[in-house]
């Protein structure tokens, strides 16, 4: 399974894209998700991908945290969780939900391998109870912001920076 730390991962990326713009295989909205098709791998380390998950946050009413679902569905994330974001309280839920839904998943025994996408120190405490459960957890991060804690932490990892920014990303993951 994938677990995608989608808001954290939008702002690393707003930070290394400018002055650039994204690649044509990047599906991006700013402050709010990035992704690419290329990095739907049906297989990972000889394990099969069984579902993405995606948590972030958007401004807006209902219909168009909907239409930002969809369109994470679009392309390949099976389980996207877009919470509200307001001025009040910035944004709430993405962080807990993950790790529940990652934790909870690894003693239900549904996966091996999880692949974490993130960056923040705060996952290592996840990433040692994960293990715990006798899973193998992946990293996949973009290098700005890095906690070198969390990358040493994982089994594996993964800068998926040479995906997002590049025109060829295929070079990268194939095999």
């Amino acid at each position: 399974m994938v677990f995608v730390d989608g808001e954290n991962l939008a702002f690393r990326y707003a930070k290394e894209l400018e002055p650039r713009l994204p690649c044509s295989h990047v599906v991006y909205e700013h402050g709010v998700f990035v992704w690419s098709r290329s990095l739907n791998l049906p297989h990972h380390l000889h394990c099969d991908t069984i579902r993405r998950h995606y948590y972030t946050t958007a401004k807006g009413d209902e219909p168009t945290r909907r239409a930002i679902v969809q369109r994470l569905k679009d392309v390949g994330i099976e389980a996207p969780r877009v919470f509200h974001k307001d001025k009040a309280r910035g944004s709430k839920r993405v962080d807990i939900t993950l790790a529940v839904e990652m934790l909870g998943h690894a003693c239900r025994g549904n996966y091996d391998l999880a692949v974490l996408v993130a960056g923040d120190e705060d996952y290592v405490p996840l990433v040692q109870e994960v293990a715990a459960e006798g899973k193998r957890v992946v990293l996949w991060f973009l290098e700005n912001g890095l906690s070198p804690d969390l990358r040493d932490s994982v089994d594996y990892f993964f800068n998926i920076g040479e995906v997002l920014f590049n025109d060829s990303p295929d070079q990268y993951i194939a095999g």
